[in-house]
């Protein structure tokens, strides 16, 4: 006579195996279904990808070729008062030279400005300027201070090549 305990075992394990294969048939069935899906959604995105590439590429040539926008008209009913720009200026951390900078007016402009009570009277570009240094952050602001500067330290450092090499002879 057999072992019953391994004929038992024996017995345990294929109705387990068969069990489990009950169980999964359903699911392995449901998953062969959506292979071609996955693969037909994997090329897509691939296709997508390509394709938002290719049109960032053209848009960054088309937006390097066209010219600047002009300036946008400046609203009449925009309030600039003496007391916001000297807010403004603090706000940026800017001296009122580096604000007449910005703004491609004189230091005399600026404390003008800042001295006059209630709203100012100011030219269309003025005021353009205003707005716009008005969205932006103090990083910004030394931002475009920092682009203006470089044409100076470049002017000064020819003419002191020019000094130095004029010793020489």
């Amino acid at each position: 006579m057999p072992n019953i305990a391994k004929v038992l075992r024996e017995e345990i394990s294929r109705i387990s195996r068969h069990e489990a294969k009950v169980a999964v048939t359903p699911v392995r069935k449901a998953n062969a279904k959506v292979r071609p899906d996955v693969a037909d959604l994997k090329n897509r995105v691939t296709t997508l990808e390509k394709e938002v590439k290719r049109l960032n590429i053209v848009v960054i040539n088309l937006v390097s070729t066209q010219p600047a926008p002009a300036a946008a008209p400046v609203d009449d009913k925009v309030r600039i008062l003496g007391r916001g720009v000297k807010s403004l200026r603090r706000k940026l951390g800017l001296t009122q030279e580096e604000l007449g900078k910005l703004t491609g007016v004189s230091l005399g402009g600026v404390r003008a400005w800042e001295r006059q009570k209630g709203m100012l009277k100011l030219k269309d570009a003025s005021k353009a300027a205003i707005m716009a240094i008005k969205g932006i952050g103090k990083a910004e602001a030394r931002k475009r201070l920092d682009a203006m500067k470089p044409v100076k330290k470049v002017v000064a450092k020819a003419r002191k090549t020019v000094k130095a090499h004029r010793r020489r002879k």
